[in-house]
């Protein structure tokens, strides 16, 4: 038990190594009261995580039949082992409506939704790139079949032992990411809402999702009253100061949305993978062109948000040319 943490009375972690990407790891949560326990999200859908899992399970005497597992969102790094968990264990899983109806339409392989992941490679102006939907990591680690669940929306009460948690709606990073808040002991289990030492990748979905990001500054700024004792996110260091966190989140993103628009304005239309290779990215790479291809489908989505974000707010609007690509343009 040597690599489990515990944070608080009836809390504790597990840091599960995601080997090869950039992640580099999930923080893995158990909370443990009165003979119950919940485990929140699962890492991805490989046989080395599996075991890792297993081990954790072991290692802190858990009775599978008073276990839940909650999924925060429906990426595969969240979900991919969900499947297993409910074959395998017979684990009851809750999960938010909107992601799981989403996850539920991409574990087959030749679905309409990862047909559209591809396409929209396309409108970004990346067939250049050759990107393969099997490069994709969402694509490669998710769960391979769907799987029951017990539907958990914002504001649904769940409860283990002693712990009463509440759904919150953290949507912007997935289209219905759900965290959960204990308010009596202000904790707060918030997936990949807030990171301390990353930004989350705030993606383009679809034009029926829309502004990702201005849902995900509306929903950051509602956490800075919020009383948090104790912040658990699923990636790297754990945040103590959650409003100072909040404004250097919000200033990363105003900061992208200035690179984007000074990249319209001075060299006029722009594809969205021409905003991407214009912005600055911590990457071990001399530029975009260099880019693994798992990251270009996240560096071209992120940049498309922001771009997204400019069109919602009035400062900029696209045209389609003969081809299907997009270009966008500074109003």
């Amino acid at each position: 038990m040597s690599n489990i943490k515990k944070l608080s009375d009836g809390v504790y972690l597990k840091i599960i190594p995601l080997k090869g990407n950039p992640l580099k790891s999930i923080n893995i949560y158990m909370v443990k009261s009165k003979g119950y326990t919940m485990i929140v999200d699962t890492g991805f859908n490989t046989e080395e995580i599996r075991e890792e899992m297993l081990s954790f399970i072991e290692d802190m005497g858990v009775d599978l039949s008073k276990t839940i597992l909650f999924l925060t969102h429906l990426h595969s790094d969240h979900t991919g082992l969900a499947t297993w968990f409910h074959k395998e264990l017979g684990v009851k899983i809750y999960m938010g409506d909107i992601d799981y109806r989403i996850m539920s339409s991409m574990t087959d392989a030749n679905s309409k939704r990862w047909k559209s992941v591809m396409e929209t490679t396309h409108l970004q102006g990346l067939d250049e790139d050759n990107l393969k939907i099997e490069e994709h990591a969402g694509f490669r680690y998710r769960p391979k079949a769907e799987f029951p669940y017990v539907s958990f929306n914002p504001d649904y009460i769940l409860r283990v032992g002693d712990f009463t948690f509440k759904g919150m709606d953290f949507s912007g990073h997935t289209p219905g990411m759900i965290g959960l808040y204990e308010e009596s002991k202000k904790i707060l289990f918030c997936g990949d809402h807030l990171l301390g030492d990353i930004t989350p990748n705030i993606t383009f979905w679809d034009f029926t999702v829309g502004d990702s990001l201005g849902m995900y500054l509306k929903n950051i700024e509602e956490l800075r009253d919020l009383p948090i004792d104790h912040l658990y996110s699923s990636h790297r260091a754990l945040i103590e100061d959650v409003p100072k966190r909040i404004d250097e989140l919000k200033e990363h993103h105003n900061h992208r949305i200035d690179e984007a628009l000074k990249t319209l304005k001075s060299k006029g239309k722009c594809t969205v993978r021409d905003i991407a290779m214009n912005m600055n990215w911590d990457m071990r790479a001399k530029d975009f062109s260099e880019f693994p291809n798992t990251q270009k489908f996240f560096a071209a989505g992120e940049a498309h948000a922001h771009l997204e974000h400019l069109r919602a707010i009035g400062k900029v609007n696209f045209e389609k040319d003969e081809d299907g690509v997009l270009w966008y343009y500074a109003l």
